[in-house]
């Protein structure tokens, strides 16, 4: 059984997206603990998002106060109403959650059935369940529960490592260590072919990297630092550089780790690709709604924005797997400006064009003849991006994740390069 859990300030969208499964018959409600229930018996959307938004202090200082869990047993497993009850009490309340208000959904809109809890991470005195190594914990329960409930162990195999990595803990005085572990284990597990693509990942771990150049007697260097930062991807303490970390983690080897992910991720992608497909194909209204349908297709999402709100990147992430993939590497189709435009105005559904994307099952099958057309594409792209950066010049503020301008820095080291050897030949 695997559980897949999510920290969000949303609490409308994390209930709206389990009531509106209701409505449309794909879900119903198992279970509600600590929750306002009418004279009938019923519990409705209004009424537990109230009752809830009731709990919460005003003077409460977590900011992600929403804890939205997804349970979901090994494929074949056919449970009963009652035992997937029993399985939600027992995980929420191993867990630390037992006292909280929750309540349970069960999804019946794929062939796996699932639940989904919604609850709160905070008490009635503001303060926060304790969240430390929750995933570790987390997998620690279910794996008792699968022995006492008697389940098919889960298929699905992830790292022990990714499971038990803890987010970095800025109050701890081992921050150092905390990075370096962090940085590590990601390093070993996941594929990426773009700082971007790297910083959707340890976001993960609330862990970011800059890269940083200097030039001493003429010549150029390059580095990277490592940042901690808070949920919103904040930095909350000093920038550590990758030479004070230890080996492995420095500028030459994550370009290392970037070359060798070229050629690891070429079978992913059309499948990753297939998968965002379906999910836009049900028509996601919301960005809550958009990461609870990828989870349920096994994938993450990092989504970047600029301050007036606007998709500049978009990250899709499959921590089995371990690959991290920008839209635009999926073709031109899955780009940020696709999915800024789709989520601005959600009646309009460019995903279901077939025309345009196809079928899912077809696109998958072309996947051979779509990728070099794809990586075409991209260059294509770049290019453009590049004549844009040129034409604004260093008036344009960087904000660090923007893969376009990484990839046309280094291009223009390279040209750079080349007109030295020439002059020094001379």
């Amino acid at each position: 059984m695997i559980a897949k859990i999510s920290a969000t300030e949303n609490l409308g969208g994390a209930l709206g997206y389990n009531f509106k499964k209701v409505e449309k018959g794909e879900a119903n409600i198992l279970l509600a603990a600590e929750l306002y229930q009418d004279k009938d018996g019923r519990y409705t959307m209004e009424d537990v998002l109230a009752d809830m938004e009731a709990l919460i202090p005003k003077n409460c200082r977590t900011k992600k106060t929403v804890f939205h869990c997804s349970l979901n047993p090994h494929p074949d497993e056919k449970l009963s109403d009652e035992t997937l009850m029993q399985i939600a009490r027992e995980y929420m309340e191993a867990l630390g959650y037992g006292n909280q208000p929750y309540i349970v959904f069960k999804h019946n809109d794929i062939a796996r059935e699932h639940i989904h809890i919604v609850s709160l991470r905070v008490d009635s005195r503001g303060q926060k369940i304790n969240d430390r190594f929750e995933k570790r914990r987390s997998k620690q329960i279910t794996d008792a529960l699968e022995k006492r409930f008697g389940l098919i162990p889960s298929s699905k195999v992830v790292d022990k490592a990714v499971e038990e990595t803890p987010k970095i803990d800025t109050t701890q005085r081992n921050i150092k260590e905390q990075v370096a572990s962090a940085l590590r284990m990601v390093l070993k597990h996941y594929k990426f072919c773009s700082l971007g693509e790297l910083n959707a990942i340890l976001s993960q771990y609330n862990l970011a990297v800059e890269e940083v150049k200097t030039e001493f007697r003429g010549k150029k260097y390059e580095g990277l630092v490592y940042v901690p930062t808070d949920d919103k991807g904040d930095k909350v303490s000093s920038p550590i550089h990758a030479s004070d970390i230890g080996r492995g983690v420095g500028y030459t080897a994550v370009q290392n780790r970037m070359q060798k992910s070229k050629q690891a991720i070429k079978p992913l992608i059309s499948i990753i690709r297939y998968r965002v497909l379906q999910t836009m194909r049900t028509s996601p209204k919301t960005e809550e709604e958009l990461r609870q349908r990828l989870e349920e297709q096994s994938l993450r999402v990092f989504i970047r924005k600029n301050e007036s709100g606007r998709i500049y990147g978009i990250t899709f992430i499959d921590d089995e797997q371990g690959v991290a993939l920008n839209g635009s590497r999926l073709g031109k189709g899955y780009t940020a400006n696709v999915f800024n435009a789709y989520l601005s105005n959600p009646t309009h559904n460019p995903f279901l064009d077939e025309t345009l994307y196809g079928s899912p099952s077809a696109r998958l099958e072309q996947s051979a003849t779509v990728q070099p057309l794809q990586s075409n594409a991209e260059e294509g792209d770049n290019l453009i991006d590049e004549l844009i950066k040129d034409m604004v010049g260093d008036s344009f503020v960087s904000t660090g994740n923007d893969d376009w301008k990484e990839a046309a820095w280094q291009r223009k080291l390279r040209r750079q390069s080349k007109v030295n050897l020439r002059r020094k030949k001379r």
